[in-house]
């Protein structure tokens, strides 16, 4: 079995492997917590946030560090939170064969997110720009990007001096880029 670790991580620059929340791995990972929290060793807040974590992206995520031990070995990892707070444990060799491997580190693929920013969810900054258009409101039809996209536009039809139709024929060469029919 340590060979088969050996090869397992062989050429691997990071060590990183994760447990779906329904299994026993899973759970032997939170009593570690749980008793480092027991013990003051961590923060209960870092492990509420991390748990919320694990929970958010459906798996756990430890750091294999090295096997330990010659003829009943086992697996050296670190629960390491986004503050890089490290809590040690020890997995059996079966256990973390059954794990599956990160690409990267957790940071890098931004897995100690809790939540998801609202796509649409934002509001107009009170910037002084006034829509010419009144309904739909900006908010309900366009991105930030796309917000400050069509204020850009805006206003360099703006300073132009022209009315829009007439900035459009100078710019395009036509008088109507797109017509809406009812």
């Amino acid at each position: 079995m340590k060979e088969e670790i050996k090869q397992r991580f062989l050429n691997k620059r990071h060590k990183w492997i994760w447990f779906n929340i329904d299994t026993n791995e899973f759970y032997k990972i939170l009593d570690v917590i749980t008793e480092n929290i027991k013990t003051k060793d961590y923060k209960s807040k870092d492990a509420i946030d991390l748990a919320n974590c694990f929970k958010f992206q459906e798996k756990a995520f430890v750091k294999f560090i090295k096997t330990v031990g010659r003829k009943n070995f086992t697996c050296l990892c670190q629960i390491i939170d986004k503050n890089n707070n490290k809590i040690e444990f020890n997995l059996t060799p079966e256990e973390l064969l059954n794990s599956y491997d990160l690409s990267d580190t957790p940071k890098s693929l931004k897995l100690y997110k809790t939540s998801l920013k609202e796509k649409g969810k934002w509001k107009k900054p009170n910037d002084g720009f006034i829509d010419p258009i009144e309904y739909p409101p900006v908010e309900e039809e366009l991105t930030e990007l796309g917000y400050q996209m069509y204020k850009d536009w805006q206003e360099e039809i703006n300073r132009s001096g022209l009315s829009a139709e007439e900035y459009k024929k100078k710019l395009f060469g036509v008088s109507v880029i797109y017509k809406r029919s009812f």
